[in-house]
């Protein structure tokens, strides 16, 4: 749908007052509140690091409102794309449209919304990025950032250290057809006993015949890419 009577906005310019509404083409609208919704954004300055992919509020197109530039940033800690508005309170995109995709125009990435299991067992919405585009298997990418609390000197000549929040290793999901994302095993044949029971020895061989480390992005593109032709 095509959006009217609204000029593109500048990242240094995103004035949007959540009381209106988008106005569309065939006469429906949808109420900015419906987008985003009201986080609280206060943090400590004492913490070292950063939660953030980017601490700026960068320029991005959100899909569900193509004719529209915002600035967004990633708070990957929070798993949470945050929107600041007029009135200097930050907002998060609402994560329950799944089909909506966020892209940061410096970068050209991506980011997607799927169901996922997380390390607890319980189920989550969030954010990632698609190794592959195509077909119903799909191999994601969730970046990562864990805190650390502030610890006292133990001894009183080692140095306290302060609560700091820390990029680590990406992890990665496949999500499977009409299923939700899964943290993708680290050994072969767990991986192919635990997702593929009846097809276990033909996954097993084609990683093994095609030396398939499943550390490797490249390696799990070619491998979903496989899924996708059975």
């Amino acid at each position: 749908m095509k959006l009217l009577n609204l000029a593109l906005l500048s990242v240094c310019s995103l004035q949007l007052s959540f009381s209106q509404s988008l106005k569309y083409a065939d006469g429906s609208s949808q109420n900015m509140s419906n987008i985003f919704v009201n986080i609280n954004s206060t943090e400590s300055s004492t913490i070292k690091g950063s939660k953030y992919l980017n601490e700026d509020f960068i320029s991005t197109k959100i899909s569900s409102m193509p004719d529209q530039i915002f600035g967004v940033r990633y708070n990957i800690y929070d798993d949470e794309m945050e929107f600041q508005g007029a009135d200097n309170t930050v907002y998060a995109l609402n994560k329950n449209d799944a089909s909506v995709k966020i892209t940061f125009t410096a970068t050209n990435e991506s980011y997607h919304i799927f169901s996922y299991t997380d390390d607890t067992g319980h189920q989550k919405k969030g954010y990632f990025v698609k190794l592959n585009k195509e077909g119903e298997n799909l191999i994601l990418k969730k970046h990562r950032i864990v805190f650390f609390e502030e610890q006292a000197s133990k001894t009183g000549y080692d140095a306290p250290k302060p609560a700091m929040y820390k990029t680590v290793k990406d992890r990665m999901y496949i999500k499977l057809a009409n299923k939700e994302a899964v943290l993708l095993p680290t050994k072969k044949k767990k991986l192919a006993k635990a997702l593929f029971p009846e097809n276990s020895k033909i996954i097993l061989d084609f990683i093994n015949s095609n030396k398939i480390k499943l550390s490797r992005e490249a390696d799990l593109i070619t491998f979903v890419n496989y899924l996708n032709t059975l």
